[in-house]
């Protein structure tokens, strides 16, 4: 989308979506590249995969956040 007083694009927000909690796995490193937790900025360990309208997201977490955000429930 074009603005006409500013020819910059726009993106859309994604602040609305519903995104559903699916599981969370150990971040591998393919590239050699650090991943940064979306939290708290620390060096990232955990993925948490969610579903989002058909889509899926992954989001990077360390040790830390990963076990506040998700804790670990027992059957």
């Amino acid at each position: 989308m074009i603005n006409e007083i500013n020819s910059n694009t726009t993106t859309a927000s994604f602040h609305s979506y519903r995104k559903k909690f699916s599981s969370t796995r150990t971040l591998e490193d393919v590239d050699g590249a650090i991943k940064h937790c979306v939290n708290c900025g620390n060096k990232a360990t955990q993925e948490a995969i969610f579903s989002v309208e058909g889509a899926t997201i992954i989001e990077k977490y360390c040790d830390s956040c990963s076990k506040k955000e998700f804790p670990i429930t027992e059957p």
